[in-house]
C-alpha cells in the first residue's frame, strides 16, 4: 500500500481515505447530526491528543454500502465527531459517497476482492 494515504478499516472492509476525500471535494455539503453518532464512537480506537486539532469546519465523509443493505459508515471524521460531541456542538458539516463511489474507494471487504494495487 502507499504509506501517503489514509486508510480506515472497520470489522473486514477497508477504505482509501484520500481518494474518499479527492472524490469528495466535488460533493453537496450537508449537515449531521452529532447525537445520531454518539453510540458509535465506543467502537472506534481514538487518539485523545488529536481531538483538540480536529477541524470542525472540515465536512466528515459517510459511504453508502450497498453490500451490506445499503449501511452508511462514517469513514473520516471520527476525531471530529468526538471532540463536537466533548465540546457540545449539535452538528457538523458532511459528505456522503454514494454506491459507485463507495466501491471505488474501498480497497478490499464484502463482494470487492483483494487486489495487490491497493
Amino acid at each position: 500500500m502507499n504509506d501517503n494515504n489514509e486508510y480506515f478499516q472497520f470489522l473486514s472492509y477497508r477504505w482509501n481515505v484520500t481518494r474518499a476525500q479527492e472524490i469528495a471535494r466535488d460533493l453537496p455539503i450537508g449537515q449531521l447530526g452529532v447525537g445520531d453518532w454518539l453510540k458509535h464512537l465506543a467502537i472506534i480506537a481514538l487518539d485523545d491528543g488529536h481531538l483538540d486539532s480536529a477541524d470542525l469546519r472540515r465536512p466528515l465523509i459517510l459511504v453508502w454500502i450497498a453490500d451490506v443493505g445499503g449501511l452508511v459508515l462514517l469513514i473520516d471524521g471520527w476525531h471530529r465527531l468526538a471532540r463536537a460531541v466533548r465540546d457540545g456542538i449539535a452538528e457538523l458539516p458532511f459528505q456522503l459517497l454514494d454506491e459507485d463511489q463507495e466501491y471505488a474507494v474501498r480497497i478490499f471487504g464484502g463482494s470487492k476482492p483483494t487486489t495487490e494495487d491497493d
